[in-house]
């Protein structure tokens, strides 16, 4: 569904809305209503990559240049989950970056003791707030020597043709969503609690029937389950 569609309403998540409200523009405005639908865009997303197999539903790489004694690294604004990181210190050699705690090092973290404890080819990181740290510190700048694989936020719907990036068949889950918070302001109004209760377990099925979808959207992977101990003697008696 697209965000509003001025012809056909219902085909829309504006107008589904509504319809499911029995509102207008007036009584439930757009800029109340797109943020409600918007909040809860965010929401689906997040239920998706709890969900999901290996289809990176919102997967993105961003790269970043390396800067001589530079040990932060910011990461792009849109970022929910990284998947991967691979640093190279040369500009020609890559090596993948595993991640670590600052609290499971015991030794300082002073520069010389950093760069005496880690070396190039095996490098790590260590998530601070909304920024990586590298181990080891760059000592020269390279150009784009940094690169990210993640899972990134979808981008809120604004404009009339703007529309959910998750399966078609999930998109009235946001309507619902949606509803809900209306009902949810004016519980005063008779009828409006058993409403609420309604749009919300319709909610909640759309996105129980959503993480299922997701959870193996990926059909072309064969998975062979073989015994723990391949060695083991089981005896005469079987």
């Amino acid at each position: 569904m697209n965000l509003n569609n001025a012809s056909i309403p219902r085909k829309s998540l504006r107008g589904e809305t509504r319809y499911l409200t029995n509102t207008n523009t007036t009584t439930y405005p757009n800029i109340d209503l797109d943020a409600s639908i918007n909040q809860y865009l965010d929401l689906f997303t997040t239920e998706i990559l709890d969900s999901m197999d290996e289809w990176d539903y919102q997967g993105e790489t961003a790269t970043a240049d390396l800067v001589a004694s530079q040990q932060e690294y910011i990461f792009p604004s849109d970022i929910l989950k990284i998947k991967r990181i691979e640093i190279s210190y040369d500009g020609t050699n890559w090596y993948k970056a595993e991640p670590m705690d600052i609290n499971e090092r015991g030794e300082a973290t002073d520069t010389t003791s950093i760069a005496s404890d880690f070396t190039t080819s095996e490098p790590f990181f260590d998530l601070m707030d909304n920024s990586v740290m590298l181990y080891p510190i760059p000592s020269a700048n390279v150009t784009g020597g940094i690169k990210i694989w993640y899972e990134k936020l979808q981008t809120a719907l604004s404009a009339d043709t703007d529309e959910p990036n998750f399966a078609k068949p999930f998109h009235k889950g946001l309507c619902y969503a949606s509803a809900k918070d209306y009902f949810e302001k004016y519980l005063d109004t008779k009828g409006n609690l058993a409403k609420m209760q309604n749009a919300e377990n319709k909610m909640e099925t759309y996105i129980q029937r959503m993480k299922t979808f997701y959870r193996k959207k990926n059909q072309d992977r064969a998975y062979n389950v073989d015994v723990a101990f391949v060695d083991y003697d089981f005896g005469n008696d079987y």
